[in-house]
C-alpha cells in the first residue's frame, strides 16, 4: 500500500460541508456589526443546554475560563483544596491556582484514563471543598462513585467536560451530573469553535447568576459593579458557527466512534500479545471518542517510526500534571503511579470524523508492520 502523507487533525475538510451553510450567518451579523454576545449567542445557549439536559448554559472566553468561573461561583478560597486528576490538560490544574486554591491530586485507573474514586478518601482533609473530575479524551469519570463521596462529605463536584460535549454516563451527560460543568470549545474538539470559546453549565439558579456575572466584569447594571469579575463574555460569530455544528454534532460521533471500532477491531490481535493495550468504552458509557489513545511501550520510537511512514500521531499527556515544572515549587512529585505509567506510554492515534478509509487503513497498516504482526 503506499503511503501518503495526511494531518492528524483536518479541520478545512469539516468546514467544506459547511460553507454554504455558515458564510450567510457570518456575513448578517458582520453587517449588524454586532459582534459580542447578543442574540446569536442566546440562542446558542439555549440549543446547547437542551443539548446537554442542563437548566443554565452559559458561554464564555475559553474553557479554562469555565473552570475558573465555575470555581469562583462555587465559592472557592485561597487556601482551599481541590481534588482532581494528575493526568489532564493542565487547564484543569491551573484553574483552581488561578483561584489560589491548591489542587490535590487522586491517581487515575489505567482502563479509563480517569480519576479513580476509590482513592479519594485517602486525599481528603479538612480544607477540601470540592472535586474536580475529568472526562478525558470523550468519556465521563466513575460519577456515581464520585457523586456518592462528594455527597458524603459535603464536597462540590466541578465536571471538566472539555473533551466530552456528547458524552454519557448511565444516560446523563457529561456537564449535567455535578453542580457544575466546564465545555470547551477550541477548534480541535469534537464541538469545535472558529477560535476560542468555552461553557460554563448548572441546574442551579443561582450558581448559574453567579457565573453570568462574573463574565462581564460584576455587573447587573452598566458601569455598576458588584462583585470582582472580568471579562470573559462570547463573541456572536463563534455562537453562530456553535449553533450551526451543533446540529451535526452527534453525526460526527458517530463516524468517531465507527473509527475508534475499526481500530480496536484490527488491533485486538497486538493487545492479546500484549504489544499494546487499547481504549474502551467502560460499561454505562458513552463514548465520544475525541481521542483514541494506545498505551504502548517503547512509545517515543514507534512514533517516530510511524511518523517515518507518514502517520501522524500525537501524545496526550507526555508528563503527568504534578511533573509539570511550574509546580515544581509546590513540591507535589510524580508519584502517581497509574498516571505516570499512562503518561509514558500513551500515544494517540488520528481520529477525526472526516479521516477517510484509506486513511485509516494506512494507520493499521504501519503500526502492524511496526509491532511485527505483519
Amino acid at each position: 500500500m503506499a503511503t501518503m502523507k495526511f494531518p492528524f487533525f483536518d479541520l478545512t475538510r469539516q468546514y467544506q460541508t459547511l460553507k454554504e451553510e455558515v458564510e450567510p450567518v457570518i456575513l448578517k451579523i458582520f453587517e449588524k456589526q454586532a459582534f459580542v454576545m447578543g442574540d446569536e449567542v442566546s440562542f446558542f445557549e439555549r440549543d446547547v443546554a437542551k443539548y446537554i439536559g442542563v437548566k443554565h448554559a452559559i458561554t464564555c472566553s475559553s474553557g479554562t475560563d469555565a473552570l475558573v468561573l465555575a470555581l469562583k461561583a462555587l465559592g472557592i478560597k485561597p487556601g482551599d483544596e481541590v481534588l482532581t486528576t494528575p493526568y489532564s490538560f493542565f487547564a484543569s490544574t491551573s484553574a483552581i491556582l488561578l483561584c489560589e486554591a491548591r489542587p490535590v491530586f487522586v491517581d487515575i485507573k489505567r482502563d479509563g484514563y480517569n480519576l479513580d474514586p476509590t482513592k479519594l478518601e485517602g486525599a481528603l482533609t479538612k480544607k477540601t471543598k470540592g472535586i474536580l473530575p475529568v472526562h478525558l479524551f470523550g468519556q465521563c469519570a466513575d460519577m456515581e462513585a464520585i457523586l456518592a463521596f462528594a455527597k458524603k462529605h459535603n464536597l462540590f463536584v466541578l465536571e471538566d467536560a472539555a473533551q466530552s460535549i456528547g458524552a454519557k454516563y448511565a444516560s446523563k451527560s457529561a456537564g449535567s451530573m455535578g453542580d457544575m460543568g466546564a465545555v470547551s470549545f477550541y477548534p480541535t474538539k469534537n464541538l469545535g469553535g472558529a477560535g476560542e470559546g468555552g461553557l460554563v453549565t448548572t441546574n442551579d439558579d443561582v450558581l448559574a447568576e453567579k457565573a453570568k456575572l462574573l463574565r462581564v466584569h460584576g455587573m447587573k447594571v452598566r458601569y455598576t459593579h458588584d462583585v470582582l469579575g472580568w471579562n470573559s463574555r462570547h463573541d456572536a460569530t463563534k455562537a453562530a458557527y456553535l449553533r450551526i455544528k451543533l446540529k451535526y454534532l452527534d453525526g460526527w460521533v458517530k463516524q468517531r466512534a465507527l473509527i475508534a471500532k475499526r481500530y480496536s477491531d484490527e488491533f485486538s490481535q497486538l493487545e492479546k500479545a500484549g504489544k499494546l493495550q487499547l481504549p474502551r468504552q467502560l460499561d454505562g458509557n458513552h463514548h465520544v471518542w475525541n481521542q483514541f489513545t494506545i498505551l504502548i511501550e517503547n512509545r517515543d520510537v514507534v512514533r517516530k517510526n510511524l511518523e517515518e511512514k507518514g502517520i501522524p500521531t500525537d501524545i496526550y499527556y507526555p508528563k503527568t500534571i504534578p511533573a509539570q515544572p511550574v509546580l515544581k515549587e509546590l513540591g507535589y512529585g510524580d508519584i502517581y503511579s497509574e498516571a505516570k505509567y499512562c503518561a509514558d506510554r500513551a500515544l494517540a492515534l488520528p481520529i477525526f470524523p472526516e479521516l477517510t478509509e484509506s486513511e485509516q487503513a494506512q494507520v493499521i497498516d504501519a503500526l502492524k508492520k511496526e509491532k511485527g504482526s505483519r
